[in-house]
């Protein structure tokens, strides 16, 4: 079997060990500011994921081979925070090892991030059809847009996008082909059994605006936690722990204090 190159990581903090996946055509750089606050009390690990940020030549980007490589180079065992994307990577990896996940806060993410017949509190396809399409056109121009999206309607919008721009291309450009596994994954994985046969403590944070995940998810997510532990940000878009910093350092923090 091929060996993979080993994914990126830093770390910041000491104590338990808390482990970040960031989301789609971004990178680990996104956490900085708000790992540091959280590493005031944990050892805070950002990891960039296959072909974003500083994981180039690595393993592809799908689930399955992302969560083995992750799993060589994490501690035994870890709390974990998933972001949009990176929650469909903690939702497989809470599946594959759930030995290793001492809890999972998942973080505007979506079981199944496109609409089904029994499963309307998503996107639309063709939206992410447009994206996987225009990518091959001009990828750089999709990220900015797929970034607009994730704060429109957020109160705090403008701050918000000159955040994320700025940390988008700081550590170079992801690569194409793994964009287009990116989306392959939000276009096809339903994690949703894999969610509902999990016994591991989860906190869920979502944003009232989100354009990408719809706050209704909620009712899904409170058939599988403790209804305390779904909050919905009001006036939040997709990157509350950007926009609502403090809101949301509060429920993680208030989460793992009592796991």
């Amino acid at each position: 079997m091929r060996e993979h190159n080993p994914l990126y990581l830093d770390a910041v903090g000491d104590g338990e060990p808390l482990v970040l996946l960031h989301g789609w055509g971004m990178h680990s750089g996104i956490w900085d500011d708000f790992a540091d606050k959280l590493a005031v009390d944990y050892k805070v690990i950002k990891i960039d994921l296959p072909g974003h940020g500083n994981s180039h030549g690595t393993c592809p980007l799908s689930l399955q081979q992302t969560v083995d490589q992750l799993l060589k180079q994490l501690p035994p065992v870890a709390h974990y925070l998933g972001w949009s994307l990176g929650g469909s990577v903690l939702m497989q990896l809470a599946d594959m090892a759930p030995e290793r996940v001492r809890s999972m806060t998942l973080l505007t993410a979506n079981p199944c991030f496109v609409q089904k017949e029994d499963w309307q509190t998503a996107m639309h396809k063709k939206v992410l059809l447009q994206f996987a399409e225009a990518l091959q056109q001009d990828y750089r121009k999709t990220l900015l847009q797929f970034i607009a999206l994730q704060t429109l309607s957020s109160e705090r919008s403008k701050a918000s996008l000159r955040q994320l721009r700025d940390v988008l291309f700081s550590r170079g450009e992801p690569e194409t082909r793994a964009l287009q596994q990116g989306l392959d994954i939000l276009l096809q994985a339903d994690l949703r059994d894999k969610l509902l046969n999990s016994g591991l403590p989860i906190l869920v944070i979502l944003g009232e605006r989100d354009q990408l995940v719809p706050a209704s998810v909620a009712d899904f997510f409170r058939t599988i936690t403790d209804n305390r532990r779904v909050k919905v940000i009001p006036a939040a878009g997709h990157v509350p722990f950007v926009s609502h910093q403090s809101e949301t350092l509060a429920e993680v923090k208030g989460f793992l204090e009592n796991v």
